[in-house]
């Protein structure tokens, strides 16, 4: 296990405990989360070394891994991911850049083929072995692993993706810095995370199953995504709301404390509600472009 001692956005050494998570569906260990008193960001912290983090993403039921609908929550992922790719893409057209798109932790790559589809170049990092075959299977040629992204020198992109990945990345900086060299002057970088001051975080507290723990290493708030994105040069264009994911989230969460389907659904609508004057849904879509010196 490691402790991380400086926060990555604001380099504060000042932490207080903030809940005591368990994983409840691979490892049932359990982990803390810890939040920096300068800038509020979220942190697992101890936290897995690097080396062994992949064993906590080794189960059948990680549904970004695996295109199962085994059980109710993943059947309704897998019903709703249809009506989630086309906004995707929509999203992605509306901006005035070239249709390039990398797709960082693209897992099984029905969003990258939904996208080639459509018209655009498609390209894929991706860490997971099974994943990233399974989306070659699916005739996406250029998906490789994710360490390729250092690699990459020769190239940019109109539109880099990140769908819920940014939470999993250890070096934060280092991937920001490479990011904003890879992302076209007038292209977007696009950043989906889970949000630990919506509704359903606050419903839930240690249940909240977009903890995540310890596959996520950090739980983002707005302000820490601006200040982020500040450091690096970026400039948070607009923010969306991922309207389904307080459902997905919630029926999670109710299957952790052995809850109902019935109170999931209504959870889920209540933070919607709450969250549609805030901005404080239970996910957020993150859209930054290049701050032009």
């Amino acid at each position: 296990m490691i402790e991380v001692n400086e926060c990555p956005i604001c380099g504060s050494t000042s932490f207080q405990k903030e809940l005591s998570v368990k994983d409840h569906s691979i490892s049932k260990e359990t982990f803390i989360i810890k939040k920096c008193t300068d800038c509020g960001l979220r942190i697992t912290s101890p936290r897995p070394l690097e080396a062994d983090l992949g064993k906590y993403y080794e189960s059948e039921d990680y549904v970004s891994h695996s295109d199962t609908n085994k059980g109710l929550v993943n059947y309704m992922y897998q019903q709703v991911k249809s009506i989630t790719l086309r906004k995707k893409e929509a999203l992605l057209s509306g901006f005035n850049t070239s249709k390039t798109l990398l797709d960082l932790g693209c897992g099984t790559g029905d969003f990258l083929l939904f996208c080639k589809n459509k018209g655009w170049e498609v390209n894929g990092l991706e860490p997971d072995n099974n994943a990233r075959n399974k989306a070659i299977e699916k005739g996406l040629e250029n998906v490789t692993d994710s360490d390729q992204l250092f690699s990459i020198s020769d190239k940019t992109f109109g539109v880099i993706t990140m769908w819920h990945v940014l939470e999993h990345v250890s070096d934060l900086n280092k991937y920001l810095d490479a990011l904003y060299n890879l992302v076209e002057e007038n292209g977007r970088l696009i950043i989906a995370v889970p949000n630990p001051e919506s509704a359903d975080a606050i419903k839930y507290k240690e249940y909240w199953a977009a903890y995540d723990v310890p596959r996520h290493l950090f739980h983002f708030s707005k302000n820490n995504i601006i200040d982020l994105a500040k450091k690096h040069n970026f400039i948070v264009e607009s923010i969306k709301p991922m309207v389904f994911d307080s459902y997905y989230v919630s029926m999670l969460s109710e299957k952790y404390k052995n809850g109902s389907f019935l109170n999931a659904m209504i959870n889920g609508l209540i933070s919607n509600i709450k969250g549609s004057g805030s901005k404080n849904h239970s996910s957020l879509i993150y859209i930054l472009r290049k701050n032009q010196k």
